[in-house]
């Protein structure tokens, strides 16, 4: 009987552990499902968002969509105002502004009081609305030390070496937060920082403290930068791809060679690394690079900034990065000194892979003239420029330049109200103040220790 009764238990015991297994097996079964649902939906959404921006650059003029490929500087630090005409071919509109895809402001385009730059950046995208150009997105160097259009307005931005000597990443992280709500709240979308090149012996004297250090001390800290930014609705661009040495581009062109082991473990792994955290943007150095052990190396005889072996092949390729590729502006000395005047580099830049072709200027007419000219005679240009024209107005939409409308489900202009969630001026200048103080006592905070 008493082995009946064991037969039993076990036959029981079986059975309850089939049926568990069973359960667990079904409640995997709808998990994949459901996962593999939503997946799905997500990508079908991902398809219907890309055709809806297809249709919305096909909506707007030829003018429009090559002015997309341009960054340059703007006139004064109050009110907008533009400062080209130019007629529309295929919309028949004649004397229409000429407006960037984006702008960089200098020291001279800001203000002393907040209240004033957000004034003049609302200024900006009001003008675009009211005359139905695309909005430009709106950008700066705030890199901290010296290099840094905010100092004095923002709170204090300490230089990238002293945060990494004196604060963890985690308080680097609070740090940058810090700032992007304070950017953000004066009306920018994008800060090109932070610097992300390793720092050494050939390099040092230029980049003077703007360098987090080593290859370990740079993704560490560069990551808590492109994480703070990015959360607090900036994007973070990194620079410069794939480096410097000490010869300053403004003044003549660098001409760096680097190790294979060397170029592995101090530019392509941190910056690979750093890629994957997805910042929306990658600025390229002006700089002749070349790695031993790369068969020709035809690059060492173009400029990083204006070659497809480091934009298409290493960036995109080898680094994975899919974001916007920023030159370095067009008008340094290391390009226009050298061989590649204006209307050279707008070509190969393009031809390259860069997006957005930077600009010290004000004015971009003739520029954009040649890539015009270009783009309706030249099939290889023609597809590099839609390329990076859709990456941009991508970025927008990512921004909230631009916005989907879910019940209509066509991408448009991000309507004045929403550009910041429905804030008004004085919202937004409360949490300016309200993070430049934690700024201030953060930082003061580790400067008595």
């Amino acid at each position: 009987m008493a082995w009946i009764v064991a037969a039993a238990f076990i036959c029981l015991s079986f059975f309850s552990s089939c049926q568990k297994d069973a359960k667990i097996l079904l409640r995997e079964k709808k998990s994949r499902e459901a996962a593999a649902r939503a997946e799905l939906a997500a990508r079908e959404l991902r398809d219907e968002k890309s055709a809806a921006l297809d249709s919305y650059i096909q909506s707007v003029s030829l003018r429009e969509r090559l002015a997309q490929l341009f960054v340059i500087n703007l006139e004064g630090n109050e009110k907008f105002f533009f400062v080209e005409r130019l007629d529309d071919d295929d919309a028949k509109v004649k004397d229409a502004p000429l407006i960037p895809g984006g702008y960089i402001f200098f020291s001279f385009n800001i203000a002393k009081e907040p209240e004033k730059i957000a004034a003049f950046t609302d200024s900006v995208r009001a003008f675009a609305l009211e005359n139905g150009e695309p909005a430009p997105f709106l950008c700066l160097d705030a890199e901290g030390g010296y290099v840094n259009r905010l100092r004095g307005v923002a709170g204090p931005l300490p230089e990238n070496e002293w945060v990494s000597g004196n604060v963890n990443p985690k308080e680097a992280f609070s740090l940058y937060s810090l700032n992007a709500i304070q950017l953000c709240a004066l009306g920018f979308d994008m800060n090109l920082s932070p610097v992300v090149e390793v720092q050494n012996e050939s390099n040092q004297k230029f980049l003077d403290g703007r360098s987090f250090g080593g290859a370990r001390q740079v993704v560490e800290y560069g990551s808590a930068a492109v994480l703070a930014y990015q959360t607090n609705k900036v994007g973070a661009v990194l620079k410069h791809f794939p480096g410097n040495n000490s010869v300053d581009p403004h003044r003549a062109l660098p001409v760096i060679s680097f190790s294979g082991d060397g170029f592995d473990r101090d530019v392509l792994k941190p910056f690979s690394e750093l890629c994957a955290l997805r910042p929306c943007g990658v600025l390229m150095s002006h700089a002749l690079a070349s790695v031993d052990g790369f068969g020709e190396n035809a690059a060492a005889q173009t400029p990083a900034s204006l070659s497809a072996f480091w934009i298409k092949e290493t960036l995109r390729k080898k680094a994975g990065f899919e974001g916007l590729v920023f030159s370095d502006d067009i008008f340094m000395a290391a390009l226009e000194k050298n061989g590649w005047p204006s209307e050279r580099a707008v070509k190969a830049a393009i031809l390259a892979g860069v997006n957005c072709i930077l600009m010290s200027e004000k004015r971009f007419v003739n520029e954009w003239k040649i890539v015009k000219k270009l783009y309706q005679s030249d099939a290889a240009f023609k597809t590099a420029a839609d390329d990076s024209i859709k990456r941009v107005f991508a970025f927008k939409l990512s921004a909230g330049i631009l916005e989907w409308d879910f019940k209509a489900r066509t991408v448009r202009p991000c309507p004045a109200k929403n550009f910041y969630a429905g804030s008004s001026l004085e919202e937004r200048m409360e949490r300016f103040y309200g993070a430049k103080k934690l700024n201030q006592e953060l930082v003061e905070k580790y400067v008595q220790e």
